[in-house]
């Protein structure tokens, strides 16, 4: 029951991200004056919504490639980046066609390379709080004992 949490807040994550990334493209697409011309369909929405709670999910999946202790964290960084990369091209291929691929790889490269470095950014900078919060702990108590 504990991972079917972790994998619906891992979704749920996702979705976040996945709509701040649309508003940034719709931004992006229509200039501050045309902002209020620009819509979007509902369907393309909760294509959106969907996609990102799967590719939450996925993110949260591919960390088990941290559980192998027998690999540096340098190894394990490298591998799990570049299962996930592959992923995010195939799903690519799947959602755009191939000649999204062709004609802009670096874009999709480019954005999957941001999507990357929130996600475990924001992982590992919560982790390096954790493992201070923790350490601070046991100073204290090995003053206090």
């Amino acid at each position: 029951m504990k991972k079917i949490g972790q994998l619906l807040v891992s979704g749920l994550i996702g979705i976040g991200i996945g709509m701040a990334w649309i508003v940034v493209q719709i931004l992006m697409e229509y200039p501050w004056k045309n902002l209020a011309n620009s819509t979007l369909q509902l369907s393309e929405f909760l294509f959106w919504v969907l996609t990102s709670f799967l590719i939450g999910i996925f993110f949260n999946l591919a960390t088990w490639i941290f559980n192998n202790d027998n690999w540096s964290l340098r190894k394990q960084i490298i591998i799990n980046f570049f299962v996930c990369l592959v992923a995010w091209l195939i799903f690519n291929f799947f959602v755009n066609g191939l000649t999204v691929i062709e004609k802009r790889w670096p874009v999709v490269i480019g954005n999957f390379i941001i999507m990357y470095a929130i996600a475990y950014g924001t992982y590992f900078f919560n982790l390096w709080n954790d493992v201070k919060q923790i350490n601070a702990q046991l100073k204290k108590n090995d003053k206090e004992g």
